[in-house]
């Protein structure tokens, strides 16, 4: 289920890529230079919640190896 956001999140990116490509054949760049920044900062989030998972997985990986040294 970690997954399903950042699956949410490039799938709104998309598609607010490809109406930013519709509006910029339509209109110009100009008028659709928001859209794009919105799809640019969909992604941005994504890869950002991506990293830090691997980060806390990371953390947690370390975490549970150096209680199992404790132990023993």
């Amino acid at each position: 289920m970690k997954n399903l956001g950042d699956t949410i999140l490039f799938s709104l990116s998309v598609v607010f890529f490809v109406i930013g490509v519709h509006q910029t054949m339509n209109f110009g760049i100009a008028s659709s230079y928001f859209i794009f920044m919105i799809s640019l900062g969909l992604l941005f989030l994504m890869r950002y919640r991506r990293a830090k998972r691997k980060e806390e997985d990371k953390q947690n990986q370390s975490g549970s190896s150096k209680k199992t040294k404790s132990k023993r």
